[in-house]
């Protein structure tokens, strides 16, 4: 098959999302054709390595978050580029951006689009962008801004062929937002072989270690695990992996580390990927209580390394974590009971610490990606086979939507080729919709109406937000 992948993160950032993204793309590119299209030092292709090509968008801004310069001639050299690769099927990431744009270009081709949602729908607004980007909080609770997100995530959703839930709290998310098409459940997956070779923690030693792996964010909710550590005795040490993604949030950490004298927390910041399994091969229990987490990766991970797991509820919590495996408790239990529990698997006898860590291994042993690939082609497979029709509603005029794209030689293509429809035959000319239309025209027909305008937004707020962080860039160098 040839694929085309897309995201807003380069790879290595990103979180779980743009982790994902890649490597699902690098383990597709073992058995087809794949592109990943996502944010670059420079716009065009640039062989990664002899499977994958990555078709870069030129981008500015932080290491976690990069704005694409969407300008209407970048568009333009992308169509162009998909024009020639003729994927057959498009998967999408992210439901902005890039997404949108291969969305378009898939409507106007025929060629089926399917996104992954790597957020509950609902609660989109909540899964960490906004810190990333430094919104304000005025902004990110009012009304208008969730009513924009949630306006722009429906129609994006409205114009997928098929979405892909990573579990079944997810598709029921899905459901609840309103989209009646398809809806494959298909895991996140993990190179389980990183993890599964690695040696047990011994639960016999005196110290006992705890290793947190995320951001530093109010969502992933490490000051709970401060509050943990502070009813547990001296004798265990937390290590918090990641760097933050709101500097204000770590300085709240600092500040009840002082007020409390707790010594043995360890801020180790941001690691490679590479690392984790060093860091989950010394943990004696992984404790979570991150408040939204729809697959978490680093859990995954902890269980496949045979770290027990010690978790507060939420989807990926309820969907993995039990007593065999570590313990389960419910959102709303005090750190004190959190930290019993973590005292309760620290020092069972080793033999039933173990069986602890072998059961957590195969909690997970089906989550490796080349189980997850073959989930995903039979999706594909199934999508291949939807129809896709043409709408025949053409009552906005052609020119309007143009309208909503910035300007440039895009929208020049695009006047064109209404124009060159116009002079035709006087029983063409009305642009009628039961006179034919020309197939040139007909691909850009095929995009609705609330598709043009926001993706006509997308492109201007990309290319302000392109020169805003490219300049921010500079400013801090």
């Amino acid at each position: 098959m040839k694929i085309v992948f897309t995201s807003i993160f380069r790879p290595g950032h990103g979180g779980g999302a743009g982790r994902v993204a890649h490597e699902l793309a690098h383990s597709f590119a073992l058995d087809h054709e794949v592109v990943m299209v996502c944010p670059a030092d420079k716009t065009g292709i640039s062989q990664e390595n002899s499977d994958l090509v990555i078709y870069g968008i030129r981008s500015a801004g932080n290491t976690e978050f990069q704005m694409p310069d969407l300008s209407s001639r970048a568009v333009r050299q992308l169509f162009e580029f998909l024009d020639d690769f003729q994927p057959d099927i498009i998967h999408a990431h992210e439901p902005a951006l890039m997404g949108l744009i291969g969305q378009i270009w898939a409507k106007m081709n025929r060629v089926p689009f399917v996104h992954t949602t790597h957020v509950l729908p609902s609660r989109a607004i909540e899964f960490g962008t906004t810190e990333a980007i430094h919104v304000p909080a005025l902004i990110l609770k009012s009304s208008l801004t969730d009513y924009a997100v949630q306006s722009v995530l429906g129609n994006f959703f409205r114009n997928c062929d098929a979405l892909i839930a990573l579990n079944q709290p997810a598709l029921e998310s899905i459901r609840e937002f309103g989209f009646e098409g398809p809806i494959f459940v298909v895991p996140n997956g993990r190179a389980l072989a990183h993890y599964n070779q690695r040696k047990y923690a011994d639960n016999t030693a005196d110290q006992k270690v705890l290793v947190f792996i995320g951001f530093l964010s109010d969502r992933k909710n490490q000051s709970y695990l401060l509050k943990t550590l502070n009813a547990l005795p001296d004798s265990y040490t937390l290590r918090l992996i990641g760097k933050p993604l709101d500097n204000e949030y770590q300085t709240k950490l600092e500040q009840y580390i002082k007020k409390h004298n707790l010594n043995n927390v360890e801020f180790v910041g941001q690691i490679t990927q590479e690392q984790i399994p060093d860091y989950l091969e010394e943990a004696h229990v992984f404790p979570s209580a991150s408040k939204m987490e729809v697959q978490s990766l680093v859990v995954i991970e902890a269980l496949a390394s045979g770290t027990p797991v010690v978790g507060l509820s939420n989807e990926t919590i309820d969907e993995l974590v039990s007593e065999d495996v570590g313990a389960w408790l419910a959102k709303d239990q005090k750190p004190t009971a959190f930290a019993k529990q973590i005292e309760r698997i620290c020092n069972l006898p080793p033999d039933q610490y173990l069986k602890v860590c072998q059961n957590a291994r195969e909690r997970v042993k089906h989550l490796d990606w080349s189980n997850v690939v073959a989930l995903t082609v039979e999706a594909y497979q199934e999508i291949l086979k939807i129809n896709l029709t043409v709408s025949d509603d053409m009552s906005d005029m052609l020119t309007s939507l143009v309208r909503f794209f910035s300007m440039g030689d895009l929208k020049e293509y695009l006047l064109d080729v209404i124009d060159e429809a116009r002079h035709r035959s006087a029983a063409e000319a009305s642009i009628l919709p039961r006179v034919k239309v020309p197939s040139k025209m007909q691909s850009w027909i095929r995009v609705p109406s609330s598709t043009w305008m926001i993706s006509g937004m997308t492109i201007v707020v990309s290319m302000i937000g392109y020169l805003f962080m490219r300049g921010r860039g500079k400013k801090e160098d």
